[in-house]
This record gives C-alpha cells, sequence and structure tokens, in this order.
C-alpha cells in the first residue's frame, strides 16, 4: 500500500461567521464533544468547550489553508486561524445561551421542514428519505445527531433575524448613499504614449549599456542551477513489468474472493405519512393504518403512493425506493423491511418523519461472481494491487541501498536494476520532469546533499514516483555577460526615455491647459487637445483607462465654471492629462423602484448585521469567559 510512504512524509461580521461556523456543525457533523479525556479549551457562563470540538473546526480551517498556501502554511497564519475559530465558538456558545434563556424553540414541523429543504436530501426536486439517509450515514451521523444540531442551527438564526431585521435606514440615509453610489462625472482627457516618442529619442549607445549595466549587475543575474543524477521508481513502470497470468489471478480471485460478493439486496416501495404542524402524531398513524389496510384490501400501492405519500421524492415513483442494502436505511425503517416477506406489507412504521407504509417488491439474495465474470475487473484489480505493494516494496528497498550505500549513486543504481539519469541546469523553480517539484528542489538545494555531496534520501515526489538523487555539479547564481542582455538593456532604456519624453510632454500640457491656452493651440503646439467632455459612472469605464476613472473621482468637486485638472501615469508607461468638469450627484427619482427596494433592503440587512455584531459585543462584555491557552496550544496538525 502507499500509505506506508505517505506516513513518512510529513471576514467580515462576526455573526456571520459564527452561523457559518454553527452551519458546518449542522451539516458535516462534530462526532461527540464530550469524549471523556478532552481538556476545554474554554469555559463560556459556566460551559465547557470541548478541545475536540475546537479540533474539528481547526481542523477543517487548517485544510483551507493548506490549499491556499500550495501546503506551506505560514506559522503565523495557523495562530491566525487558531484565535479565529476558537474566538467563533466562544461568540457561537453566547448565542446558544442566549437562544436558550430567551426561550427560544423549534417546532418539529419546523424543524421537520428545514430538514426536507435542504437540497442534499432532494431528489426530484422533492425530500427523499432515502437520500436524507444515505447521506447522514456517510457522514457517520445518526438522525438524533443530526436534527438536534439542526435545532440548536435554526433556534441561532432566529436569533441572528430578529436582530438583522430591526435593521433600517432613513430616507436621508439611503438618498445620500444613491447619490454617491450613482455618481456620474465629466470628463475630457488627452493621452500621451508611450509609443508616439520613441522614435524622438537620443539613440541609446553602447557606452550608455555598459554604464547601465555596471550600474545594475544584480538586476541581470543567470540563476543558480544544479546538474542532477538520479534514479527513480515509478508505479507505471512498475506496474509494466508485472506478468499477469491465468494462474496469477485465478490464486487473486480466491484470496480476495469476499470482496466481489454481491450483498443481498431488496426493492421496496413506501408511503410516508408525515407528522408535522398540519397534522399530529396520532392523525399520521390513524391515516398510515387506514392506508395499510386499504392496501391489504386490494388497492393498488403505487397509486396510493402517488396520492398521499408525503415524500416527494418517491411519490412520483408510486413509492419506489429503489434497490438497498443493510445499512442503507436506518432504526426502525430497516428493521421493518428486512422482516418482510416479499409482496407483504408492513403495518405501519414510526420514524422521525411519521409513519411509513412499506411493501417489498423484489428479492436479490447474495451472490458471488464467477471467476470468468470478473475476469477484466480481476486483472485490473490485480495489477493495481500487486503494482501498489511491488512500488513500495521496491521504494523500500531503495531507500535501504541508500542507507546501507551512502556514498554511490552508481553501485546503488546497479544493485537496484535502476538506471541513474542526468537532469542538467535544475533551478529552485524546478522541472516539469517532475509532477511536484518542490520535494525535489527542497533536496537538491539543502546543504547536505548541495555543500556536502551526499545522497538525498529516498525522495517521495507523488503517490507513484519516488526519486534519490545527488547533485553532480552547482552553479551559483552569476552575472550575465553583457553581450547576452546588451539588447534587453537597450530595450529598457529606449522605454524609460520615451515614457520620461511623454511624461514631460504631458506636463507642458497641463501648464498650459493651466493657463488657459485655447484648443487650436494647443493642437498646434501638442497635436492634441482635450477630448469632448463625458459622463462617466463609477462602473462604466467607455474607454477610459480605470485608473484615470478612479483618480477622477478621488478630485473635489470643481466651482461652478471652472476645471479641476490633473495628470497621472497609466498602468503600461503612457502619460494622461484629464479635466473635471462636472458632478453629478445620482438622483433616487431615476432609479427603477425594484431597484430601489433591492437596494433598500441590502442597506437595512447591512445596518441589521452592524447591529448584530454589537448585540455579540455586548453578550462577550456581559459574560465570564476564561479561554485556556494551554490546552490551544497542545492542538497540532
Amino acid at each position: 500500500m502507499l500509505q506506508a510512504i505517505r506516513q513518512k512524509i510529513t471576514g467580515w461580521v462576526a455573526g456571520v461567521i459564527i452561523v457559518l461556523i454553527a452551519l458546518s456543525f449542522v451539516f458535516w457533523g462534530v462526532g461527540d464533544f464530550g469524549a471523556a479525556g478532552r481538556d476545554a479549551v474554554a469555559v463560556v457562563n459556566g460551559e465547557e468547550i470541548p478541545r475536540r470540538e475546537f479540533e474539528m473546526v481547526y481542523q477543517r480551517q487548517l485544510f483551507q489553508l493548506t490549499e491556499a498556501f500550495d501546503g506551506a502554511v505560514p506559522e503565523e497564519a495557523r495562530r491566525e486561524a487558531r484565535d479565529r475559530v476558537i474566538e467563533g465558538l466562544i461568540q457561537e456558545r453566547l448565542l446558544a445561551q442566549r437562544t436558550e434563556a430567551r426561550g427560544y424553540r423549534v417546532p418539529d414541523d419546523v424543524l421537520a421542514r428545514s430538514i426536507q429543504s435542504i437540497e442534499a436530501f432532494q431528489v426530484g426536486g422533492g425530500f427523499s428519505l432515502d437520500a436524507y439517509r444515505a447521506r447522514l450515514l456517510a457522514q457517520g451521523m445518526t438522525p438524533g445527531m443530526f436534527e438536534e444540531q439542526q435545532r440548536r442551527a435554526i433556534a441561532l438564526d432566529q436569533l441572528q433575524d430578529a436582530l438583522a431585521r430591526t435593521g433600517f435606514i432613513t430616507p436621508t440615509e439611503f438618498r445620500r448613499f444613491i447619490e454617491l453610489a450613482q455618481q456620474r462625472r465629466e470628463l475630457a482627457w488627452a493621452r500621451f504614449p508611450v509609443s508616439e516618442f520613441v522614435d524622438e529619442i537620443e539613440p541609446v549607445t553602447d557606452e550608455r549599456i555598459a554604464a547601465h549595466y555596471e550600474a545594475n549587475a544584480a538586476r541581470y543575474l543567470a540563476p543558480e542551477t544544479v546538474d542532477l543524477e538520479y534514479v527513480e521508481i515509478t508505479l507505471a513502470a512498475v506496474s509494466a513489468e508485472l506478468p499477469v497470468d491465468e494462474e496469477a489471478l485465478r490464486e487473486f480471485y480466491q484470496r480476495t474472493v469476499a470482496d466481489f460478493a454481491l450483498p443481498e439486496q431488496r426493492r421496496a416501495r413506501h408511503i410516508l405519512i408525515a407528522a408535522d404542524g398540519e397534522r399530529d402524531l396520532a392523525s399520521a398513524r390513524a391515516r398510515a393504518q387506514s392506508l395499510s389496510e386499504r392496501i391489504q384490501a386490494g388497492e393498488d400501492f403505487a397509486a396510493l403512493a402517488a396520492e398521499f405519500s408525503d415524500d416527494e421524492g418517491s411519490a412520483a415513483e408510486g413509492g419506489d425506493l429503489g434497490w438497498a442494502e443493510r445499512g442503507f436505511f436506518v432504526g426502525p425503517f430497516e428493521e421493518a423491511l428486512f422482516a418482510l416477506e416479499v409482496g407483504e406489507v408492513s403495518e405501519p412504521v414510526e420514524t422521525v418523519f411519521g409513519f411509513h407504509v412499506i411493501r417489498l417488491d423484489e428479492l436479490r439474495e447474495g451472490e458471488l461472481p464467477s471467476f470468468d465474470e470478473m475476469r477484466a475487473e480481476l486483472r485490473e484489480e490485480f495489477q493495481r494491487t500487486e503494482a501498489e505493494n511491488r512500488f513500495i516494496d521496491r521504494a523500500n528497498a531503495l531507500a535501504d541501498a541508500a542507507f546501507e550505500t551512502p556514498d554511490s549513486l552508481q553501485a546503488i543504481a546497479e544493485a537496484e536494476g535502476l538506471e541513474v539519469q542526468r537532469l542538467p541546469g535544475l533551478t529552485r523553480a524546478g522541472s516539469p520532469l517532475f509532477s511536484d517539484s518542490r520535494p525535489v528542489v527542497d533536496a537538491a538545494f539543502s546543504p547536505a546533499v548541495l555543500l556536502d555531496g551526499e545522497l538525498s534520501g529516498l525522495i517521495q515526489v507523488d503517490d507513484e514516483q519516488v526519486v534519490l538523487l545527488r547533485v553532480a555539479s552547482h552553479q551559483p547564481a552569476e552575472v550575465r555577460p553583457l553581450e547576452e542582455v546588451a539588447e534587453a538593456i537597450r530595450a529598457e532604456l529606449e522605454t524609460d526615455a520615451a515614457a520620461r519624453l511623454a511624461r514631460e510632454t504631458g506636463a507642458a500640457f497641463l501648464a498650459a491647459l493651466r493657463d488657459e491656452t485655447d484648443a487650436d493651440e494647443l493642437e498646434a503646439r501638442f497635436g492634441r487637445t482635450l477630448s469632448a467632455p463625458s459622463l462617466f459612472s463609477r462602473q462604466e469605464f467607455n474607454g477610459v483607462p480605470p485608473a484615470l476613472l478612479f483618480a477622477a473621482f478621488e478630485l473635489p468637486r470643481p466651482p461652478e465654471g471652472e476645471l479641476v485638472l490633473d495628470s497621472l501615469r497609466l498602468d503600461n508607461g503612457d502619460y494622461a492629462v484629464f479635466a473635471l468638469t462636472d458632478v453629478r450627484p445620482g438622483d433616487p427619482a431615476e432609479i427603477d423602484q425594484v431597484i430601489r427596494d433591492i437596494e433598500n433592503n441590502r442597506m437595512a440587512r447591512e445596518a441589521g448585521f452592524q447591529d448584530f455584531a454589537l448585540y455579540l459585543t455586548a453578550l462577550e462584555d456581559q459574560a465570564r469567559i476564561r479561554r485556556r491557552p494551554q490546552a490551544l496550544d497542545e492542538v497540532v496538525f
């Protein structure tokens, strides 16, 4: 198994963050947080937060950071994530305590509707008990665990919603917002492209190139490189060498026969009568019993399921749940199903969702496919399994050989039947020869391998490749010869000179504008004048460089009948001069009523979230919170 190698390698509003944390508990589950022997990482008003709960959330945060940092998470980022998680859990506890104290309760019908609305539990647009059970089973959760956590999350959401909905903005605030957000500015501008001035600059002499080269030699370094010698073992090569004959396949079939055995499967239909706000438990039981009796009397099960079943996912199929084996359904439903004979209909079976009437339609006894039926699958599985086993054996043997013969890669290669390969000019940027160059680069440029000439030790590049290497030669970073970089320096100096001339010309143009030079004279002197003024919003560039538009919206409003002039260097080196001629505030009357309502509601929600954040702060100020950093220090991932 490859595991043997793997083991050797080794936001904005606080309330929103808390709800997200709570929902992550709800959907994915967190196991038994009260496990014995776990220290509390904090105590909130006498209630402990077990370390196990912290570890589960922190581990998910760390996984996301590992992806974001491409594997190597800085210690500072780890500490920040750790602090965020513990503070989030403390706030979640405070909210949970407040919901309990304020009497927030989640009725069964609200809970059922919430669960049934979760997309992961729906099939064909409706809730499916089948999908619900399967998803929870895959997450290692019982319905009781999930439903309790869902109740808690709904209560927290009710509290947050109650506070967030109190947010509002006044008409004056809304008008001011629209005036700013929808503001338009009238601009006129002129551009001085670097490309127009290249032909006007003085030629760059060889002497200037040489002087620039001498003054900036560090900018023209050839990267440090090493020439490697290495041997490798790959899973693909091992698999290609592996013989697969009839006898080996039959032996493999006998060893793994249980893996191919098909378990007993049952195909059933059911009718769900839900117990919710519109139907109490007794009424649901009575209706289910009535349907069971009607089916026993000969009425069509599928027709009754389509008409009466509250499981929308299966009702459209006449209650058909498809083929299932043990472990797919849970609790009383599974017990009842696997006690039925084909064609038999159950009495009403109670679950958390109400009462089920179940009929077993078909039965598949467990069976074992023959060798001939399994031949193709056997060959593939045998090839993969045996190749992995042989790959790990050969990798271990290579590691042992490197330990026993630490000074001769050639001798190791001969002993292990491998070819010494060469890779010249490896830089710290890596090589496409390896799916992940980082471990190879880290080893090649390590002091022991680079300076002391030692073998690297076994390097796992990925799950299917291991490498053992040595540095054959080392080329430190050095200044590239002038002749190699002369043309690049010439182009750089020419561009700099042209950009400088564009800036000087633009500055002269700006000065002329400030002197109120008329357009005809500007055209005569500079070959251009300001464009006709146009209106621009913050979102509509209409051909204006974004940097220029951003700068224009930073300028003060021009006095009546005057201009506000400014200039800037654009991202590509061009120079721009622009004039702000007018500022027109947004007008709420011009906004469609639908957009007005959307913006108004959004701003009110933001105000509500700000109130919620203040509410959280107040809860923390009033609470008795004891953090236990020593428990956090023991958490290692």
